[in-house]
């Protein structure tokens, strides 16, 4: 088969294989975080929204799907239903903060008003007690509380103390983007400020294997593909979300803010300016987008586990890949490190037979001639041809072993969609 502009836009991937690396949770001190990856040169939304739904996730170019059993951080793959969902009265208290921030009617406390905590908690009251024109309205739903004090909004009052205003464009680099990212590492992960570099920024957080693709039926918007949503406050940037917008959710990839305005509490207003833009997508795109994906949960780690405070979420069962709640997943957690949502009463870890396979995948005697055939190889840039026409196939069996673990992980119908780019 020839690559024709018909075939132009393919999901171009190199599997990279299994590999084991220090885990950045529990920071073990032993290689005890177990994956599986591949680097993707160009992927579809619809692909990645299948790889996603099997436990896989992104770092700009690099998928990888973690193996839970091994690892000693499981990592289970979150979503909200966001069409269910209803803020907490805590969740609506850090959107009131925010409003009134903007409004003026709120202000963070000055050093020298921190430094007695009874004087602390006066100043509060009396800050969150004022008359407010932005108070959290229940007779609203949640996405008309948080836009109330955006710049674009016609406001009767116009004497807000701050302009604040999201814009949502493909991801890219620029200087002032770079800076935010170089503050925030440097503060918030202690990275040594001449290490941080422009090209691991671009890498990390720009770099991305899907292309914008428009919305079905004509539908305005940006299309699908991956995003900077950027926080702005009074001109400055101070806060980007990194976003992939897919056929039936958004998926959080990463955030990162300017640490003078940590008083904001910006990661929980993010995770709620998220949740509002799905709401958004689902009423004006798609009745399929409905989905916020958090990335993953993590049961033993506080910064991962907070992600279960939004209702109602699920987590995907790393054997069935069917989803779910997070009510019953928890109390299976509770008593095991690795679970199995769909088998409740096996112990993986006592049976010989698992070896070292990555739950969820296909073992090799599984795999059946016809998916070797449909797995394909893109040869000298142009021609893609099926792996078992391949001399290697034949002659290596470690080439072999390498195709059918792939072939395992990502699935056989998957497999026949992506293309192999050695």
């Amino acid at each position: 088969m020839s690559l024709t502009s018909n075939n132009a836009f393919m999901s171009l991937i190199r599997p990279a294989g299994s590999n084991n690396q220090p885990c950045g949770y529990c920071h073990s001190d032993d290689d005890t975080s177990y994956t599986y990856g591949m680097w993707a040169h160009s992927l579809s939304c619809a692909d990645y929204q299948t790889l996603i739904d099997r436990g896989w996730r992104r770092s700009g170019q690099y998928l990888y799907k973690p193996n839970l059993r091994k690892s000693c951080c499981p990592q289970y793959t979150i979503r909200l239903n966001t069409d269910e969902f209803k803020p907490t009265k805590s969740q609506r208290k850090v959107i009131n903060k925010f409003n009134r921030f903007i409004e003026g009617s709120w202000k963070p406390l000055k050093e020298e008003e921190m430094e007695d905590k009874d004087d602390n908690k006066d100043n509060e009251s009396k800050q969150h007690h004022g008359l407010s024109k932005v108070n959290y309205d229940s007779k609203k739903n949640m996405i008309e509380n948080i836009h109330l004090i955006e710049k674009d909004k016609e406001l009767k009052d116009d004497s807000y103390d701050h302009k604040f205003e999201i814009v949502l464009e493909p991801s890219s680099v620029t200087k002032e983007k770079f800076e935010l990212y170089r503050k925030y590492q440097v503060h918030i992960h202690n990275d040594n400020y001449d290490e941080v570099s422009e090209s691991g920024f671009k890498r990390f957080l720009v770099d991305t294997p899907l292309k914008v693709e428009p919305f079905p039926d004509g539908k305005s918007g940006k299309g699908y593909g991956s995003f900077h949503q950027k926080y702005i406050l009074d001109g400055k940037l101070i806060a980007i979300a990194v976003l992939d917008i897919l056929p039936k959710c958004v998926s959080s990839v990463y955030f990162i803010y300017d640490p003078d305005y940590n008083f904001l509490g910006l990661g929980k207003y993010s995770a709620l300016r998220e949740i509002t833009l799905t709401q958004e997508l689902h009423q004006s795109v798609s009745k399929e987008l409905h989905w916020y994906y958090m990335g993953f949960y993590i049961h033993s780690c506080p910064k991962m586990n907070y992600k279960g405070g939004y209702h109602p979420s699920d987590l995907l069962d790393p054997e069935t890949y069917q989803w779910y709640p997070m009510k019953e997943c928890k109390k299976l957690l509770d008593k095991k490190k690795f679970a199995v949502f769909s088998a409740p009463e096996k112990d993986y870890d006592k049976d010989k037979d698992e070896g070292d396979r990555i739950p969820g995948t296909l073992k090799a005697d599984e795999i059946k001639p016809r998916d070797v055939h449909n797995t394909r190889v893109l040869l000298q840039k142009k021609e893609v041809c099926p792996v078992s026409n391949l001399v290697a196939w034949y002659n290596s069996q470690g080439f072999r072993d390498f195709i059918l673990e792939y072939i395992g992980v990502v699935g056989s119908d998957l497999a026949k969609r992506l293309v192999i780019d050695f």
